[in-house]
């Protein structure tokens, strides 16, 4: 779809830092004239990538039905995982558990079997959640049917023998249950475009309830290749490259010349996302870490008519902060 609107004031100031940052390499290698030329056409052609490879978002009517409750005014409260720390995180009793508990909508992850089978699941590996051992992609769908996905959670008693949700599965319970979903693609995978375009195809209510989000820009911009039509968003975090989570995560690298290059891929990622990426990919939401927000955050994004998802407040105080002050929609891991 190509674009139908003028760049907003951040994309051209951004053609604007290209050009400049251009024009002052080649500057500083005494190509005076070789600069102004060849920095006006860097910055030409960036500027023709974003009016003829940029996505329009979904029209305004459809995604605020997604993203808000029926009044079109009140803000849904999603239950993160399911409610992780509810039920057993991504599995149909969390979901269940989650709408007795209030939620208005559920998140959930998506991954794959080594049979190529969509399934509810966020860890690469299974001993956190499961009885299992091993990465889930090494396992076939029959073989992970077997665990127990409440062996290790605090409730496991009550929830003893939940099983490893497919994707379906997930949806058509949500579907039943009128809870709004947000589908998490951890990571870009081919197959990910297909069964996700393929759900909403099959499942229409997909379209006025479901969210797609992802921290990888690339999927986001393939799947709304695919089916324009579906409402997404792009997950942000500060050191999302360098460190495995925030605030307690580890290094992803241990070679300190590794982490130093993704501290700097950190920095980039951060001026692509809130200066070119959020347009390019015509999102119609950002998902961002609470720890990252703050009144001014939300109204710059609220001023480029996208909604912010805050992740993952647990305490009272933190949801009320988000839901009274900031006025944004928070995804929890509690609902009690």
């Amino acid at each position: 779809m190509i674009l139908k609107r003028l760049p907003p004031t951040p994309i051209i100031f951004s053609c604007l830092q290209i050009w400049l940052f251009s024009y002052l390499i080649f500057i500083y290698q005494h190509y005076f004239m070789f600069s102004v030329y060849l920095s006006t056409i860097v910055v030409l052609a960036v500027a023709a990538g974003f009016k003829y490879l940029a996505f329009e978002p979904v029209g305004e009517d459809t995604s605020r039905r997604v993203l808000f409750k029926e009044n079109l005014n009140d803000l849904p409260v999603y239950a993160h995982r399911g409610g992780g720390h509810d039920a057993p995180e991504n599995t149909i009793a969390a979901i269940r558990e989650a709408k007795k508990n209030g939620a208005d909508g559920i998140e959930v992850d998506l991954s794959f079997t080594k049979d190529n089978i969509a399934v509810l699941f966020h860890d690469e590996t299974m001993e956190r959640t499961t009885n299992g051992m091993g990465s889930l992609a090494s396992k076939t769908f029959m073989e992970i049917r077997e665990l127990d996905a409440a062996s290790n959670h605090i409730y496991r008693d009550r929830f003893k023998g939940e099983k490893i949700a497919t994707l379906e599965e997930g949806i058509e319970e949500c579907i039943k249950l009128k809870m709004k979903l947000i589908l998490d693609v951890k990571e870009y995978d081919s197959r990910a475009v297909a069964i996700v375009s393929e759900m909403f195809s099959k499942h229409k209510e997909l379209y006025k309830e479901a969210l797609v989000a992802s921290f990888y820009p690339s999927f986001i911009y393939q799947l709304r290749r695919v089916d324009p039509n579906i409402v997404t968003a792009i997950t942000f975090r500060p050191k999302f490259i360098s460190y495995t989570d925030i605030p307690n995560g580890k290094p992803r690298f241990d070679s300190w010349w590794k982490n130093k290059l993704a501290q700097v891929g950190d920095v980039a990622l951060e001026w692509a996302f809130h200066n070119v990426l959020w347009y390019f990919t015509g999102v119609s939401a950002v998902l961002v870490h609470k720890d990252y927000l703050s009144a001014e955050y939300v109204r710059m994004w609220k001023a480029r008519n996208i909604q912010v998802i805050a992740w993952t407040p647990n305490h009272r105080l933190e949801k009320e902060y988000l839901r009274k002050v900031l006025n944004v929609t928070y995804i929890s891991d509690t609902l009690l």
